[in-house]
C-alpha cells in the first residue's frame, strides 16, 4: 500500500498539467466553495465543504479547509485542514506546492494546479494535480448545471480526467468554527 502511494506522488510530481496563465493571485484569494471533487479518503461523505485562501506577507497562502459530515467524523461534527501553499510557478502564479500545517504530516507537500479559471470574475476554478485528485470550486455554493457539465467536459477533453469520478458536494448548513 505504502508503495502504491509513493508512486502516486511520484507521478503527479513529473507529470504536471498545463495551467492556467497569468493568474492575478489577489482576486484568486478568499472563499471557495466545493462544488465537486475526486474526493481523497477525508473528503468522502463531506459536505458542505469550503476554503479560504489568505495571501500572506511572505508570499505564502494560508488555506483553510473546512467541511461538516466526513465519513471520519460523526455526523455534525466539523473537520479542519489548516495548510500553506508555496507558488512555484512565479510567472503565471498557477503553480503551487501545498504543505499541510494542521494536522501536521511531516516532509510532504502536494501539487496544486490550477487549471481552469473564469477569466473575468474569478468565480469559479478547477484545482488538479494527478488524474486521481481534483476540485470544481465557487464563488458560490451552487454553480449552474450548464457551466458546471462545460467545465466536466473541459477537463476530460483537455486533461484527460474520468468527470465521472467527481462527486457533487452539498451545501446545506452553515459551518461554525
Amino acid at each position: 500500500m505504502m508503495r502504491k502511494i509513493l508512486i502516486l506522488i511520484l507521478l503527479g510530481q513529473l507529470f504536471s498539467f498545463e495551467t492556467v496563465k497569468n493568474l492575478d493571485i489577489e482576486r484568486f484569494m478568499g472563499k471557495w466553495y466545493v462544488i465537486s471533487a475526486i474526493p481523497t479518503f477525508v473528503e468522502k461523505g463531506c459536505s458542505d465543504a469550503y476554503d479560504i485562501y489568505t495571501l500572506k506577507e511572505d508570499d505564502t497562502i494560508e488555506i483553510r479547509y473546512s467541511a461538516m459530515n466526513c465519513n471520519i467524523l460523526k455526523e455534525g461534527k466539523v473537520f479542519n485542514i489548516l495548510q500553506e501553499g508555496k507558488i512555484i510557478d512565479n510567472i503565471n502564479k498557477s503553480k503551487w506546492e501545498v504543505s499541510f500545517i494542521d494536522p501536521w504530516i511531516p516532509f510532504y507537500s502536494a501539487p496544486y494546479d490550477i487549471l481552469i479559471i473564469d477569466d473575468n470574475n474569478y468565480e469559479y476554478v478547477v484545482v488538479g494535480s494527478t488524474l486521481s485528485f481534483g476540485w470544481v470550486l465557487s464563488r458560490n455554493k451552487t454553480m449552474d448545471q450548464e457551466l458546471y457539465n462545460d467545465i466536466l467536459n473541459k477537463l476530460e477533453i483537455d486533461f484527460n480526467y474520468d468527470k465521472n469520478k467527481f462527486k457533487k458536494m452539498s451545501h446545506e448548513n452553515q459551518i461554525i468554527n
